[in-house]
């Protein structure tokens, strides 16, 4: 059970301001709506709200063990609400609990698995849900949850292997920019005000150095109004289809982390259309579900396109072929699958050899990004170094 605010519109008393306990929002809607109220405004009370997002990421780390908990009750023969009393007697304080609760209470009503999961559509994804939809249809539930947990743990163990990667790279540039930046800052004022106290003729390198420091000091406050609004400014023009589409486009032909990216997309998409496939979801549903799951508008918009020629009876490969969306050798498998009517399982070989190839060039890629920081910062660090010494032997130079 979820506790929810609401705001109504009564006949006798006016605006009327509350909470009340419900399974779902849904249900609390028609269950407001019997009493003749005129619904203003519902929303789910957050108890934590300033810790929401690290609560609904909490949450979705919780749903891989309990999906493969969850599978292995039901493979055992144990119906699927005997099945989620017995996960939620074995939660303490889990961030899954109220959730876990909110299934078996909605199981309990009469309703379907995949039914209760939509009322959490910001943990279990679209593809979840319909994974779990047609499991139930065909009778084979506890199978799919089972090729569920393991897809899920593919996805967070590539997730995982490249945010490891990208961590010692943040983290260096983001040191050698803070150092620089206490350099100009603090440092080279400092010694501004000595060398000017003594009047020496200073060199090149160094008035360069301390007018950078002056500029920084004085307009430094431009420069970050200057990234916030270029920031929300992309964020805002990301919000308009025809220019994310744009944007998503020149993203996929950076060079080094283009060809990077668009595999990444193809793999992702590889593996949720082979999972759905496997599991029974047609595909033009399929597809649909897939759309959600791509980050790349421009791949979105592919898709779309395909969908539509699928529609009319097309090859699935050789529509992606034409438009570009696959690689060659992707191509070449994914023909072979539909001809012998295993596509299914070629989309999550794809997959897998796509995995491959973004983890082997993502450790290739952060290997020579590593060397490069390092002289880079050192350079920097090295070049202001010098021009302070420079000027400090230049004291030698004064006639007392």
């Amino acid at each position: 059970m979820s506790i929810f605010k609401y705001k109504l519109l009564t006949t006798s008393s006016g605006i009327v301001e509350g909470e009340k306990e419900a399974l779902s929002k849904i249900d609390l809607i028609s269950e407001l709506r019997k009493s003749g109220h005129i619904i203003l405004h519902i929303e789910q009370a957050d108890k934590n709200k300033s810790f929401g997002f690290l609560l609904n990421r909490a949450n979705k780390k919780a749903v891989l063990p309990f999906t493969q908990e969850l599978s292995t009750l039901l493979e055992g023969g144990i119906p699927i609400d005997k099945s989620l009393s017995i996960l939620l007697s074995g939660q303490d304080r889990s961030a899954i609990k109220d959730v876990i609760e909110d299934l078996l209470n909605g199981i309990k009503s009469g309703k379907s698995f995949a039914e209760v999961l939509a009322n959490h559509v910001k943990l279990f994804s679209g593809v979840y849900i319909n994974m779990v939809r047609a499991g139930e249809e065909g009778g084979v539930l506890p199978q799919v949850l089972k090729r569920l947990g393991t897809f899920q743990e593919r996805i967070q163990k590539v997730r995982s292997e490249i945010i490891s990667a990208m961590i010692y790279p943040l983290l260096l540039s983001s040191t050698g920019l803070v150092c620089v930046g206490a350099l100009i800052v603090y440092v080279i004022p400092k010694f501004a005000q000595i060398f000017e106290g003594m009047g020496i003729a200073l060199p090149f390198s160094t008035m360069i150095l301390m007018g950078m420091s002056q500029y920084s000091i004085r307009y430094g406050w431009v420069l970050i109004l200057a990234a916030v609004a270029v920031f929300f400014s992309y964020k805002k023009a990301m919000k308009d289809k025809n220019t994310s589409i744009k944007i998503d486009q020149k993203k996929l032909k950076l060079p080094l982390i283009g060809n990077l990216l668009w595999k990444m997309q193809v793999s992702r998409f590889a593996r949720t259309l082979g999972t759905l496939l496997e599991n029974g979801v047609p595909l033009l549903k399929s597809m649909d579900i897939v759309k959600d799951v791509l980050s790349n508008q421009y791949l979105v918009d592919i898709l779309g396109n395909v969908k539509g020629n699928v529609k009319e009876g097309a090859g699935l490969t050789v529509s992606l072929a034409k438009r570009g969306f696959l690689p060659e050798i992707a191509v070449h498998l994914l023909k072979v699958g539909e001809e012998t009517g295993n596509l299914d399982q070629m989309l999550l070989k794809v997959a897998d050899n796509f995995d491959a190839d973004v983890e082997h060039r993502m450790k290739r890629l952060v290997t020579m990004v590593e060397p490069v920081l390092i002289l880079l910062m050192g350079a920097v660090i090295g070049v202001i170094v010098i021009s302070m010494l420079t000027a400090i032997l230049s004291v030698n130079d004064l006639k007392f």
